[in-house]
């Protein structure tokens, strides 16, 4: 029997060496295609429900990014954009179809939170994978190769997806490395630096094959802009994050052709426009593009055409009449290809809803001072690094102290209508006290300190120094010192104005145990507070808060807790404060140099320490609110606490010329006292009855 076969009653064949070789002929096929062309062909792409083809007619402007990522004169890629303009389908998946199936080689790919990778990866990756039939025939069926944070393909290439952790970016070799949303992450990776660097080092050893690539709506804000003459053409206003990114490469900018003179422009924000009316939508329905050389107006229907014929150009590449510049030398150059464009651009985002969501962003800063909703307009739907409109952190205690006005100390000013009292608890050791301050609102909202004081020892006590974390006693001190003060009127009338509410901070500053702080005995002390002030009828002039989470809704949320402790039992109403948003408006209100609606009537009878904690914060480059280590911000604190209360109790929405009693003129104001009686705080218990059931029960 020959060697080369098996007994005949086995029912063994050799198998054909040319057919195997044939049939996996495909896993070693040399690049034939441009990521674009193998995205037209093969990829689709989840869009929420199912799967649909990717056609990169439908976003032109990808084509040039999508491309460079093939380039290997090229060492990054960075898009800059809007949400929903396309970017992250063809940046991510597209990326991956054409790594896969032209040149595979190892990839990482970083999301801003492991639970986005993790969602990413069971939804849009699975669909894309499953419905692609290119990618489809190189996975391989097994388990082990394909899990949510690691996809392994016949052609060895292996797929590894995470969030930027330093075990993520360091001591693993990739050819290409990849972040989308880029911006809703840090910059640094914990003690390692800048995660884009910790990338570029990842593929190093692929040389000029490997390729890094990030994309992302600005997520940073610009605190200290430059003046526009001293930007470059396509420079973005520095800042950290994606724009930072983007102003070290070559800077490309995307441009339409004019349909009447022919030059091309940059399609800003700036050069939307729309009628004035005075219904925002009616607006938004009149929007039209207008060429800033020639006018000429431009309608929605002709975006597609001019996204089309549209052309990126490196900064330097093109003039301000709109010309080509062909001269090298003057156009900029780098390894990095950069690219920027603005939601005015974006297929999936109408003109119509750009500018109704403008108008109603900007609307909201104009009432009340809110930067939140034209922050997240300018980053996430124009697509641009946001500039803070409030210099309020650049506002020095000295500049405020030369505006402050004249008015009395412990006098309700003329104007005034309605009284609020905030209170900050400090607890532990070192200066156990409350810090209280009365702020009068004004027609308008304009706003007016009157006093500032701290309650430090009880006469109860042989006047021992307080301790609101140790001594559930001390907080009675606020009922009559706070909760039931009042202060006079000034015209001189012997009237007197209660407080509408009293707000005061939850936790306290309590001791630090092991770097952490130790507030919870403040908490339980602050709930028996309340508890007892409904046996006295007063719990419905007094009200305690709680910094919330930057990414609530809503500035100043109710809420009955039920698990912080086991005095609550979800019977305490806590406001959950948005303070980033609340100091915005705060900062907002005392940086207004002229007199109007919200301003500031800044206490002349203050000391130098009242304004040092009023401007000692800062705004970091992710737009938060930030204290110096070792500060003191109470009357900032104070401020943003008064400016809850008044929300919370519906100032933002009275009609002056028809507000509520407690917000009237003086001689209709539920809460002015006449000089002959005496104040009544104390709400009576209505009766209850017991009504019959019937006979059945």
């Amino acid at each position: 029997m020959s060697l080369r076969q098996f007994d005949a009653r086995l029912g063994i064949e050799f198998a054909n060496a040319k057919d195997i070789r044939r049939s996996f002929a495909y896993l070693c096929a040399p690049t034939d295609k441009t990521p674009v062309e193998a995205a037209d062909d093969e990829l689709w792409i989840s869009d929420g429900t199912d799967v649909t083809k990717f056609l990169s007619s439908q976003v032109p402007y990808m084509r040039e990014p999508l491309n460079c990522l093939a380039r290997r004169i090229y060492e990054a890629v960075i898009v800059v954009g809007p949400a929903r303009s396309g970017k992250t389908k063809a940046m991510v998946e597209g990326w991956i179809n054409y790594t896969v199936t032209q040149a595979p080689g190892d990839m990482l790919l970083i999301y801003s939170t492991k639970t986005k990778a993790t969602d990413m990866s069971k939804v849009d990756l699975e669909r894309s994978f499953s419905a692609t039939a290119g990618i489809a025939k190189l996975r391989t069926g097994r388990k082990a190769d394909d899990n949510i944070t690691s996809k392994k393909f016949k052609n060895g290439m292996i797929l590894k997806l995470d969030s930027a952790t330093e075990t993520s970016l360091s001591a693993s070799t990739y050819r290409y490395a990849g972040a989308t949303d880029y911006d809703r992450a840090d910059d640094a990776v914990g003690q390692e630096g800048s995660k884009f660097e910790l990338m570029l080092m990842r593929v190093q050893n692929a040389k000029s094959s490997g390729m890094v690539m990030a994309e992302s709506s600005p997520g940073r804000i610009v605190r200290n802009p430059k003046r526009v003459e001293d930007l470059s053409p396509h420079e973005s206003q520095p800042c950290g994050g994606i724009a930072d990114l983007y102003n070290q490469g070559d800077r490309r900018r995307f441009y339409w052709l004019c349909q009447d003179c022919n030059s091309y422009f940059r399609p800003d924000f700036e050069t939307l426009k729309w009628e004035q009316h005075a219904e925002p939508l009616e607006a938004a329905k009149t929007a039209w593009v207008e060429c800033p050389r020639c006018c000429h107006r431009h309608t929605e229907s002709q975006k597609q055409a001019m996204n089309l014929e549209g052309r990126w150009f490196r900064d330097g590449e093109i003039d301000q009449y709109g010309e080509v510049v062909t001269d090298e030398s003057a156009i900029r150059t780098s390894k990095w290809a950069t690219f920027w464009f603005e939601g005015i651009v974006a297929a999936y985002a109408s003109w119509e809803n750009l500018v109704y969501r403008f108008l109603n962003a900007d609307a909201l800063f104009q009432d009340c001072g809110d930067e939140e909703s034209l922050k997240t307009f300018i980053n996430v739907r124009m697509g641009r690094p946001y500039v803070m409109q409030s210099r309020g952190q650049e506002v020095g205690a000295h500049q405020l102290m030369a505006r402050a006005a004249d008015h009395e100390r412990g006098i309700v000013p003329l104007g005034g209508r309605f009284l609020m009292m905030s209170i900050d608890v400090q607890g532990g050791k070192q200066n156990p006290r409350f810090v209280v301050q009365a702020q009068v609102y004004g027609e308008g909202l304009q706003r007016w300190v009157i006093d500032r004081f701290e309650i430090l020892t009880n006469p109860y006590r042989n006047n021992d120094r307080i301790n609101p974390m140790v001594y559930a006693e001390d907080w009675d001190l606020l009922i009559e010192q706070v909760i039931k003060k009042t202060y006079p009127l000034a015209d001189g009338s012997g009237r007197v104005m209660k407080p509408v509410l009293t707000l005061c901070d939850s936790g306290g500053s309590g001791e630090k145990k092991k770097g952490k702080q130790k507030s919870s005995s403040v908490t339980d002390h602050a709930y028996q507070f309340y508890n007892r002030l409904k046996g006295h009828g007063l719990s419905h002039l007094f009200r305690l808060v709680k910094g919330a989470s930057r990414d609530i809704d809503d500035l100043v949320k109710e809420t009955y807790p039920d698990k912080r402790s086991k005095l609550a039992n979800g019977e305490i109403p806590l406001l959950m404060l948005h303070t980033n948003r609340l100091k915005n408006r705060v900062a907002a209100s005392f940086s207004r140099l002229e007199f109007g609606a919200r301003f500031f009537h800044l206490p002349g009878w203050a000391d130098r320490v009242w304004f040092d904690e009023l401007t000692v914060e800062y705004i970091d480059e992710l737009g938060h609110w930030q204290k110096p280590d070792g500060a003191r911000n109470e009357s900032f604190d104070l401020c943003a606490y008064a400016e809850a209360g008044m929300h919370y109790k519906g100032g933002d929405d009275i009609h002056w010329d028809n507000p509520p009693a407690w917000a009237a003129d003086w001689q209709f104001n539920s809460n002015v006292v006449d000089a002959d009686q005496t104040p009544k705080f104390e709400r009576v218990a209505r009766r209850r009855y017991n009504h019959s059931k019937g006979i059945f029960g």
